[in-house]
């Protein structure tokens, strides 16, 4: 169990060891810090005397870091200015607009966050932030302004549009399909089902009836982002939806075989708490890219 307080100094010793390492000098570390010389003196010794470690080799005026200080001040200045950039972050961001989405990791990946990153490259965009996850009951429990979810219908409870048909095809890198002459020969990307609407190859061969991809090799990449990630380096074959592989589709990193379809009569749907869609939230929403 971490405890800072017993662990870490007071935070002002680090601040006014941090300013005297960089200024490598009392009196200007002072100045930075508007407090006097023996005021920084003496913190810097009580933060020597709580290591039990010299910092600071003293001569006169003149000071230099030893080993240990040096090592401390490249840690203190990194730290804080990790802590400042973080509150600062903070300060821009407080009482302002913000637009908070939550999808599978597919979709958030694939199909959502090329979207978000063109929309924030805007001079006009608000903070956005996005929650993956696999699982529906993590997507329904987070407080968001839209949940991306697919399934027969919108859940009760829940106010919603449709997106796209849900549709199960083979995708491979182009390189692959070029190089394969009979699909049902190449290594199928399987993955292990977490939810039962998913379809891996299994599924699909069995409510395709297609024999040919039943007998085909198969090897169990344990998740299906991975079955993806391969595709796309050419190492076989994955299936996936095209709507959500629109990007990886149209910038030529991915092909579908269109030949091999499998329509589960499902759709995805944007979704959000009934009576929760505001008019600037449904404006935001179509800045990123999503009529709704």
């Amino acid at each position: 169990m971490k405890n800072f307080r017993r662990s870490l100094p007071p935070l002002d010793y680090l601040l006014f060891f941090e300013a005297v390492a960089r200024h490598g000098n009392f009196t200007r570390a002072a100045e930075e810090l508007n407090v006097s010389q023996a005021a920084v003196s003496k913190r810097v010794k009580v933060l020597e005397d709580w290591l039990g470690l010299p910092l600071v080799h003293r001569s006169g005026r003149n000071i230099s870091l030893s080993r240990n200080g040096k090592t401390l001040a490249a840690n203190a200045t990194e730290a804080l200015d990790y802590l400042n950039s973080c509150l600062q972050q903070m300060r821009r961001t407080t009482g302002t607009e913000r637009l908070s989405l939550a999808a599978n990791v597919a979709v958030a990946q694939y199909w959502l966050t090329p979207r978000i990153n063109e929309y924030l490259l805007g001079p006009n965009a608000v903070p956005v932030t996005m929650t993956a996850s696999d699982k529906d009951a993590d997507l329904f429990s987070l407080e968001t302004n839209a949940v991306f979810f697919y399934g027969s219908d919108i859940p009760t409870g829940w106010d919603g549009a449709p997106l796209f048909e849900e549709i199960w095809l083979p995708v491979a890198a182009p390189s692959l399909i070029s190089s394969t002459s009979c699909f049902p020969t190449a290594t199928l990307l399987d993955f292990d089902k977490l939810t039962p609407k998913w379809i891996n190859w299994s599924d699909f061969a069995a409510l395709s009836g297609n024999s040919e991809i039943a007998a085909a090799p198969k090897v169990n990449l344990r998740s299906y982002g991975s079955t993806l990630d391969t595709a796309l380096r050419g190492k076989g074959i994955a299936l996936g939806c095209p709507s959500v592989l629109q990007f990886e589709i149209e910038a030529g990193r991915l092909v579908a075989l269109e030949d091999y379809q499998l329509r589960t009569g499902r759709s995805y749907f944007i979704i959000w708490r009934m009576g929760s869609m505001s008019d600037r939230t449904r404006a935001l929403l179509g800045e990123v890219g999503i009529r709704v």
